[in-house]
């Protein structure tokens, strides 16, 4: 069994696990699980099984009251998954992933055809546009609830995808808008032109799980690792295979590495693999 198809029955596993919610309270009505995502979905979704750790942060934070249980409990969480294997989660859990698997496809096309998007990966402002998942996590999902209120999850297009259609398709006649409505379509629409345009757009540039998770990294049990030494820098790895983008054998426990296992797979000579530290 190769590793697209170990990866593809991980993602498919944890997508089954993830909307497991509705099969719960049918059995035990009321229940809640207390559990969080160690990755991104939202917790409107109707049949989520956990809640989203960003939302739990949010709450922890709002209007500077600092509930410490719902803050560390999320943050724990990931960061017990992100010494342990980094930011694989997101190569192999996230079902988000999941879609941009297959968004990705077209990405790589459009990539290939034209060369204004093929060219998106090579712009010089584009390594610094990585940062913006740490802005986002931390100006959106910690700052603004404290001075403000509420603004990333409200806006978040996840949430909009897997929790606000379903439930006005679920719930035609009682749905009622919020006054985020139509600026939540807005970027979930430029979300799906991003996973189109620029594969793993939302991982790369945007996704705050992503921003925590990556810089565990540096540190995980787990790495994917390169023999220098026999490379033969034919870049398959970098410009076919990776799809986050990395520069694959010059990496050094590259923070945006999602461990999928794609270079260690389209590698001729077969000296990329994953490694336990």
């Amino acid at each position: 069994m190769n590793l697209r198809f170990k990866r593809l029955i991980s993602q498919f596993f944890f997508f089954f696990l993830t909307n497991l919610g509705l099969k719960i309270e049918n059995v035990f009505p009321g229940i809640k699980t207390g559990f969080c995502y160690p990755f991104f979905y939202c917790h409107a979704c109707p049949s989520a099984s956990a809640a989203c750790p960003l939302r739990a942060i949010e709450i922890g934070v709002y209007d500077g009251k600092w509930n410490w249980r719902l803050i560390l409990y999320p943050i724990l969480l990931i960061s017990f998954v992100g010494v342990i294997s980094g930011r694989a989660v997101c190569g192999w859990a996230c079902p988000i992933g999941l879609i941009q698997r297959v968004t990705g496809k077209v990405a790589k096309k459009l990539k290939k055809k034209y060369s204004l998007v093929g060219k998106i990966g090579q712009l010089r402002i584009e390594p610094y546009l990585r940062y913006l998942k740490y802005f986002i996590f931390i100006g959106l999902v910690i700052i603004t609830p404290i001075f403000i209120g509420f603004m990333f999850t409200d806006l978040c297009p996840i949430g909009y995808l897997v929790g606000t259609i379903p439930i006005s398709i679920l719930n035609p006649g009682s749905f009622s808008p919020n006054e985020f409505f139509f600026i939540a379509m807005g970027v979930f629409i430029l979300f799906i032109i991003l996973i189109f345009l620029v594969e793993r757009g939302w991982c790369r540039y945007f996704c705050p799980i992503g921003a925590m998770l990556a810089p565990f990294n540096k540190i995980s049990m787990y790495k994917v690792s390169v023999n220098k030494d026999e490379c033969i820098h034919c870049n398959i790895c970098s410009n076919e295979a990776c799809p986050m983008g990395i520069d694959v054998p010059n990496m050094d426990r590259d923070p945006e590495c999602i461990l999928c296992g794609k270079c260690v797979e389209a590698c001729p000579k077969k000296i990329i693999s994953f490694e336990r530290v």
